[in-house]
């Protein structure tokens, strides 16, 4: 579509691979980014003084790490409500096992 940079990652389709651009690039063409991202799904890094300062991504992406996030804060809650004296290591233990039974529920 327009000149940006997409590195080939084995393993990963098209469609999951991100474009990098400077934030002077972007900047001009943000609106051409926006339909991009919103009809061809395309996933974009903004780089800033050579560092990835943020992402553009489809609404729904972006819904789904809300939805994650949000799970995971609730099973927080859980497990502390359910453990009020217990072992704060066990307690992260309980978290991280949790983080990632939300993430594989995800992928499925």
């Amino acid at each position: 579509m327009f000149n940006t940079s997409k590195g080939y990652v084995p393993g990963k389709k098209e469609e999951e691979m991100e474009r990098q651009l400077g934030i002077t690039e972007a900047r001009k063409l943000l609106a051409r980014i926006v339909d991009a991202v919103k009809y061809e799904g395309d996933n974009y890094v903004i780089v800033r003084h050579g560092q990835p300062a943020a992402a553009i991504v489809p609404m729904e992406v972006y819904r789904q790490w809300k939805r994650e996030r949000q799970e995971l804060f609730d099973v927080i809650r859980r497990i502390q409500a359910a453990n009020p004296d217990a072992d704060p290591n066990q307690v992260m233990e309980g978290v991280l096992q949790a983080q990632q039974a939300v993430r594989q529920s995800s992928v499925e």
